[in-house]
């Protein structure tokens, strides 16, 4: 077990933390295991995509070595900041088609290390969730999605722990009832921590090392509060590790607002401590360099309607790079398409040079990181 302690590291002089987050709500351990033990394909895929990483190329001779692949659109709850809770995700709602997720896997499976999926919906509302992982066994991917626990059948949950799922996170903004409600509106703190529990006691009855359970925390001004507590109530109910993520305000705005006007426009639920916010609150701005993404060249997020997102942060589909329907795929050419090469050319070159590309925003005002 990974010690909970380890997971957030307090300074000697401040509260102020140095904050460990993991891009998929995966542990980031899935590479070193899977090149350990993969096949040729995925490990020559990876030296290729390394290489044109490292070189900053804006075509990759390769495939991506994570798919975020979120299967149901919706999550039920109503998060204040969230543009799914705001209902400001101008996509229209849509649920996996199966045949599409086998087209996917069959294209990219043999080349993935991790494959994630959720993005902005509930995987559990998901009916053929169970189906999708069994299916995506076939290959050595890492697989693990998050979950806010509030739809939950116990048979699923059986099914889904036989399927060998590597890793769940729960997304659980809090250690008490009141700090939970206020940010995740419409959900049920007690529902989501015997839920959680549930989860590590059966897999530990069934004598199982995974799924790996991660507490999933967003840093605001109320869970700051509660981080000793939220440590304390993590280790005796014995989760794998706990991740407390700063949270992004304005994410809907990122083409129609100044980041000024998005800072302020949230800045209220930010942590009181600046130290566990990606924000200088002095300027409002993002605290790390412009573009430093590395995602153009080892990731794609697919919705699941088939588009296809440069990250997790594209909410708006005018800002798509494609779209996959059921059938065969051409995995190399969509990766390689104008939108993917123009982005990687803007992000080594550090220029705008198509305003109307989602990624000039990151060039701008800095990168998102997920």
């Amino acid at each position: 077990m990974i010690p909970i302690e380890h997971c957030i590291r307090k300074t000697p002089d401040t509260r102020s933390a140095t904050i460990i987050m993991d891009v998929y709500w995966l542990n980031k351990k899935a590479d070193l295991r899977l090149q350990r033990g993969s096949g040729i394909r995925r490990r020559i895929n990876a030296l290729l995509t390394g290489a044109a990483h490292r070189l900053r190329t804006s075509w990759v001779p390769g495939f991506p070595r994570h798919l975020i692949l979120d299967v149901f659109s919706s999550c039920g709850l109503h998060c204040p900041i969230c543009p799914q809770g705001r209902q400001e995700i101008p996509r229209k709602p849509s649920v996996l088609d199966p045949d599409l997720f086998r087209t996917i896997l069959d294209c990219f499976g043999p080349y993935l290390y991790t494959l994630t999926l959720t993005n902005w919906g509930e995987p559990l509302r998901y009916p053929h969730l169970v189906e999708l992982v069994e299916y995506a066994r076939k290959w050595s991917v890492y697989i693990g999605f998050s979950t806010n626990l509030q739809t939950f059948s116990r048979d699923r949950i059986e099914r889904l722990l036989e399927t060998d799922i590597d890793e769940i996170g729960c997304s659980i903004d809090g250690a008490t009832e009141p700090t939970y409600q206020k940010y995740r509106v419409g959900g049920s703190f007690s529902n989501a921590i015997d839920r959680m529990t549930y989860l590590v006691r059966r897999r530990n009855e069934l004598g199982r090392r995974t799924p790996k359970i991660r507490w999933q925390v967003l840093l605001n001004c109320h869970t700051e509060k509660e981080i000793d507590l939220i440590i304390e109530t993590g280790r005796s109910i014995g989760v794998d590790s706990i991740v407390f993520v700063p949270i992004y305000v304005d994410i809907a705005g990122l083409f129609v607002r100044t980041p000024r006007e998005r800072f302020d426009r949230d800045r209220d639920w930010l942590p009181l401590d600046s130290g566990m916010s990606w924000y200088n609150y002095e300027t409002g701005l993002l605290k790390h360099s412009p573009a430093i993404c590395d995602k153009l060249w080892d990731t794609m997020v697919i919705h699941p309607d088939g588009a296809v997102s440069p990250c997790c942060g594209v909410i708006d589909p005018q800002h798509d790079f494609g779209r996959i329907t059921p059938g065969r795929l051409n995995g190399l050419s969509l990766f390689n398409n104008t939108s993917y090469r123009t982005a990687r050319r803007m992000i080594r070159s550090g220029r705008r040079l198509d305003s109307g590309l989602v990624c000039s925003h990151c060039v701008t005002h800095g990168v998102l990181i997920y």
